[in-house]
């Protein structure tokens, strides 16, 4: 896809050039001219800086084509020629310039003269793809009188026409939202929207048409209409035209209205001083609504339902509204829906006993995939081999509609869709931890920071707009409501998966398939390479995109990594290193690096590596090792954690971009001026050990631990601190006042360090492990829990 190379592309030029801190010195040296003199002394040849400017300035020109063309869901053949072309030249650009990048960082052994050639040759690289992207530009502007243009008011979203309920004499386990909503819309003082919220194929508009015939309503309301909006694009007048025919029967009342349309003048007549349920089943675009809402007399009672996958409540700033988010059926329920497809119920059901797991499991709850299912299972006569046929089309294609789960993609802006390929990456039904996915996204250079905002928290937005849409889902929250892990349903992941690697850009290798290949066989097939088990092989795309991202969810003793151009590496925490050969001493590139141990050649790589965000080293256990303190050697590092196995000293230098910090620390470095070198730090996890104790969780302290106050750490909001066995602490007199989370283990506290805890206001969780050996005592904060 365009959009990912474009993105790539753009976020590289930033990071190498046009950063505020360039690369160190490490390779270069004193009396060196060139490329690197120019990046550190950032007084740069106007031609180099010039060139980059010019071709990020047109990098964004085409990013913003590709949003004017693309948004509205393509503009037919020409428009995909054209993105193919724009993804080709952004692909080919960023392999040349980073290769050159390396080489030139790389070539220390070479003398002078090699350095310069590679410095030369980096020139001459930036000035093609410059060149190429003015023509590209070029050549866009001239094919662009001859495209058709596609905008709000001629685009075709693909999709049926009309959104059905699968089922409209079925509704298994929804009775409990058909209460609530019941109960909202017979409450005078209830809301007058109410919207239900889900993805597509759980059941929304079944909800809402069983809600809608149910007499109790026909009773309540003088007025009942429903229109189901297509999911094409149709004029605003026709909508408003098919909203007064379904209530062309209702005698008008004189109530013109001049800052009303003629028709939504009449619509206002036909509604005023009467009680009215307006259903608007499938609003997959808020616009519409803004048309609507005005023809809508208030007053008497009025209700307006609506079924949708995107619920933006900024539309609805302004009017009383009430969001049910439909929820998956669970298992029995599921085979409750599935059973009651089969005819007749009693003779089929029996049969189909054998496969109930399996089809609970693939269908994950979906009323719309339970039904597709049951009703092509009912129609065979060998059911257990028409269920492998529909397994492997489930875990491969998705049997639910595309084009209607494209209607929710398409009008995504670039860097959500974007962020939502991205997932392929991932094991179908993974669960996937969000700060890792937060940093992910900005390892590869996703998020742009906005309003002021940390990278992390525009990160965490994106997030929350995709799960708003109902793209993804939220498996679990934190106390103050945070979102910690989040998954993609399997249908949508098969959509996902299919999207990304049309043009390459994701691979994720079967390992049941391919356990014993090179990762080289692969070396040349994505920007994405996924190492995992999957039960079909359906995802392996073979073309030439050097990977920047691998991922190693299984162990696989053949493959190693060889690629100097990767950015992200990441190791699921059951693999064993020592069963994964590394070759990892030329990459310059690394942004994000999770590994489960610390091995021989890590600090070459830490220290080639001043763009490295994220280094996460698992492993913990006994006796501690003291990593070099060049670990905190990058600049841009934002994330840095070691397992309780590791111990650190504190930088030299004062990290300013550290956001979150988990490590062992001798007792000596429980300073104020070792806090100060993290003014902006949020999250601290620390391990603490005498300066005498050779392991962090046995043996026995020869001096008590004193803790300094940690108050000059404003923005800190999550604490824990744990000391090791047999050691006494003396827990800080001062805590940062918005501190939020507060854990604390192998702590002998006292009366008065619960007193002082006692103190903080924004304190929400308190957690304690083997950390107050009185007998009996009673909580004094307020507030919030205590574990």
């Amino acid at each position: 896809m365009a959009i990912v190379a474009l993105t790539s592309l753009m976020s590289t030029l930033e990071l190498e050039f046009l950063q505020s801190t360039p690369r160190p010195r490490s390779r270069v040296s004193e009396d060196e001219s060139g490329l690197m003199c120019c990046l550190l002394k950032r007084k740069p040849s106007v031609s180099l800086y010039g060139q980059v400017e010019m071709l990020h300035e047109k990098l964004c020109s085409l990013q913003a084509f590709l949003e004017k063309f693309k948004r509205g869901g393509g503009g037919g053949a020409e428009i995909n020629d054209l993105e193919i072309k724009i993804r080709d030249f952004a692909l080919k650009a960023e392999d040349h310039i980073e290769i050159q990048i390396s080489n030139y960082l790389l070539a220390k052994d070479g003398g002078h003269g090699h350095r310069q050639k590679a410095s030369q040759e980096l020139h001459q690289t930036l000035q093609e793809a410059a060149q190429n992207a003015a023509e590209l530009l070029e050549m866009l502007n001239e094919e662009g009188d001859e495209v058709k243009m596609v905008g709000p008011e001629n685009v075709k979203l693909s999709g049926s026409s009309q959104s059905q309920c699968f089922e409209d004499r079925i509704m298994v386990g929804r009775h409990r939202d058909r209460t609530v909503i019941n109960n909202f819309l017979f409450d005078k003082d209830g809301p007058i929207v109410i919207a239900i919220v889900g993805m597509m194929g759980i059941g929304k508009t079944c909800l809402a048409r069983s809600i809608y015939n149910h007499p109790s309503v026909a009773w309540n309301f003088q007025v009942r209409t429903w229109i189901t909006l297509p999911q094409e694009y149709q004029p605003a007048d026709q909508t408003l035209r098919d909203l007064l025919s379904s209530i062309s029967g209702v005698e008008p009342q004189s109530s013109f209205r001049p800052f009303l349309s003629p028709l939504q003048s009449k619509i206002y007549e036909r509604l005023a001083r009467r009680s009215y349920l307006i259903v608007l089943d499938n609003l997959w675009d808020n616009s519409v609504w803004r048309l609507i809402e005005r023809c809508l007399p208030r007053g008497v009672r009025s209700r307006i339902l609506i079924t949708t996958t995107h619920f933006d409540q900024k539309s609805y700033a302004y009017i009383k509204f009430y969001k049910h988010n439909m929820a998956f059926l669970d298992p029995n329920e599921s085979w409750d829906l599935f059973c009651n497809i089969l005819s007749p119920k009693e003779s089929m059901a029996p049969k189909f006993e054998k496969i109930r797991s399996e089809v609970l499991e693939k269908c994950e709850g979906l009323p719309q995939l339970i039904v597709e299912v049951a009703k092509r299972l009912s129609k065979c006569n060998n059911i257990q081999q028409e269920w492998k046929k529909i397994e492997k089309e489930l875990e491969s294609l998705g049997i639910l509609d595309r084009n209607s789960i494209t209607v929710s993609y398409n009008p995504l802006p670039h860097h959500l869709k974007v962020c939502f390929l991205y997932f392929g990456v991932f094991p179908k039904r993974n669960r996937i931890l969000v700060k890792m996915l937060i940093r992910l996204w900005i390892a590869e250079g996703f998020v742009k920071p906005l309003n002021h905002n940390e990278l992390e928290d525009e990160a965490y937005m994106y997030l929350q707009e995709l799960i708003d849409r109902s793209l993804l889902l939220i498996e679990d929250q934190s106390f103050d409501g945070k979102i910690k892990t989040c998954r993609m349903h399997s249908a949508m992941h098969s959509f996902c998966v299919g999207e990304a690697q049309k043009e390459g850009i994701l691979c994720a290798v079967n390992t049941r398939q391919h356990s014993g290949l090179s990762l080289d066989a692969f070396a040349n097939s994505c920007r994405w390479l996924g190492i995992y088990s999957h039960s079909f092989d359906y995802y392996v795309l073979f073309g030439t995109n050097i990977p920047r991202s691998i991922f190693f969810f299984l162990e696989n003793p053949e493959m190693f990594v060889p690629l100097k151009v990767l950015r992200v590496l990441v190791f699921d925490t059951s693999i064993s290193l020592q069963r994964v050969p590394l070759n990892l001493g030329n990459l310059v590139f690394l942004r994000y690096l999770s590994i489960t141990q610390w091995f021989e050649d890590l600090e070459d790589v830490v220290s080639n590596n001043p763009n490295l965000q994220t280094l996460v080293v698992s492993s913990s256990g006994a006796p501690s090792v003291h990593l070099p303190s060049s670990i905190w050697k990058p600049l841009q590092l934002r994330h840095l954690e070691l397992g309780n196995l590791y111990i650190v000293d504190p930088p030299s230098m004062v990290k300013e971009n550290l956001q979150s910090l988990s490590c062992v620390v001798r007792s000596i470095h429980c300073r104020k001026e070792v806090y100060d070198k993290f003014p902006n730090i949020k999250k601290l996890k620390i391990f603490l050990k005498d300066d005498t104790d050779a392991s962090p969780t046995h043996g026995s302290c020869s001096n008590p631990i004193i803790l300094d106050n940690f108050a000059n750490l404003k923005g800190l909001d999550k604490l824990s601190i744990s000391i090791s066995t047999g050691c006494i602490a003396t827990l800080p007199e001062l805590y940062p006042s918005g501190l939020k989370k507060l854990k604390l283990s192998g702590t002998n506290m006292s009366e008065k360090d619960l007193t002082i805890i006692a103190t903080l206001r924004e304190l929400r969780v308190l957690k304690l492990e083997n950390a107050f050996h009185g007998t009996v005592w009673n909580s004094v904060v307020k507030g919030g829990s205590i574990a």
